[in-house]
């Protein structure tokens, strides 16, 4: 697991605020251009960059016309990977990148359409997509501290799985525990507390029965992705360091 440390305010400002990537390019140690068959440029689009051996992950953002850029400053020599994040799209090329002292390295992005957006989606996106109302499915917010909705969607519980089983071990976790990294209750005044109100155990148990995978092998209602940046919120610079630990 990653978490973001992100400076994206006081650095995007700094570097790129006013200025834009095409302008940054003669200060850059990797850019080029974001491009689908579909879309042809691609705003919006987030690139990564990580160097072999390294716990440092960078990401910039493609601009209107497509082009995106590291400053030189974020990106000594060597060899890294190349990551991107757009919601519908997967990255086709080129995945990794030689950056040497002193100069440039160009790398034209594409992409290519998705077949499995569902892996793509973030918890937010999750519960855009199901089909229910908004107070119906508010508690999915309490589930976020400890996994990912795309392992309630993936299951194949029943309503009566969830009810019996699955609200009930729940509760016998601390918040925050990880399904790498599970951390039971002590015994004292906290206790053994449901996760789900038994009031409406059965409604949610209907409702993530209804929407997983335990009647078919796919998801029948649409998958909904939150637009990409545009704009002045392309022009950030986002680092993310790796935990010591994977739990």
């Amino acid at each position: 697991m990653k978490t973001l440390l992100a400076s994206m305010a006081a650095i995007g400002a700094a570097l790129l605020l006013g200025a834009g990537p095409a302008h940054a390019q003669q200060g850059a140690a990797l850019g080029g251009t974001v491009t689908s068959a579909e879309e042809g440029a691609m705003e919006g689009v987030l690139v990564s960059a990580k160097k072999d051996g390294s716990n440092i992950t960078v990401t910039v953002v493609s601009d209107a016309k497509g082009q995106y850029s590291f400053p030189a400053s974020r990106l000594s020599p060597g060899h890294y990977s190349i990551k991107t994040r757009a919601a519908g799209y997967d990255l086709e090329g080129p995945k990794d990148a030689e950056i040497a002292a002193g100069k440039a390295t160009k790398a034209d992005v594409k992409l290519k359409k998705t077949r499995n957006v569902a892996a793509q989606l973030s918890n937010t996106e999750w519960v855009l997509s199901l089909p229910a109302q908004e107070k119906d499915k508010r508690f999915l917010e309490g589930c976020t501290g400890c996994h990912t909705l795309q392992r309630i969607m993936r299951s194949t519980y029943s309503s009566e799985d969830f009810q019996e089983a699955i609200f009930k071990r729940m509760g016998l976790y601390s918040p925050g525990s990880t399904p790498a990294h599970p951390q039971p209750l002590l015994p004292g005044p906290r206790g053994e507390r449901p996760r789900i109100n038994p009031n409406a155990a059965k409604g949610a148990g209907d409702l993530l029965a209804r929407v997983n995978l335990s009647e078919s092998q796919t998801w029948d209602f649409p998958m909904k992705t939150l637009p990409r940046p545009k704009g002045k919120a392309t022009q950030v610079i986002i680092t993310e360091y790796d935990l010591a630990r994977p739990e």
